[in-house]
């Protein structure tokens, strides 16, 4: 081998490893990802099926989709800031955010699904 392959194949070796870091950092952990999807589902499933009980009245869900919907923009807006991006603390942000995109999306589904109480 000459001096010339050797460098050309340090070169490649550096370039894949960064590559690899960069792949890996940005790839989804499925031990978050996997049970917040359970999660949203379950939550948006259960206030679909409590409205189909009749348990809450119409402008309950919308202002619950409303509040959950203002919440969620505040926590995605604060996991996404410069310091706290990455972070913990940014990822924990980020699950709330997503939770109440689901209580977005369960109470918009319940409007759907709601069914007046007969009570007397």
């Amino acid at each position: 081998m000459s001096s010339w392959e050797n460098v050309e194949m340090l070169i490649w070796s550096v370039a894949v490893q960064d590559v690899t870091k960069a792949a890996s950092a940005s790839a989804p952990r499925l031990s978050i990802v996997v049970p917040l999807i359970a999660a949203c589902i379950l939550i948006a499933v259960s206030i679909s099926f409590f409205a189909h009980r009749g348990k809450l009245h119409i402008p309950a869900y919308a202002g619950i989709a409303a509040l959950g919907l203002i919440l969620s923009l505040i926590f995605g807006r604060i996991a996404g800031a410069r310091a706290i991006a990455g972070t913990t603390l940014g990822v924990l942000f980020s699950i709330l955010c997503f939770l109440l995109l689901a209580v977005v999306v369960g109470s918009i589904i319940a409007l759907f699904f709601f069914r007046h109480s007969s009570g007397a």
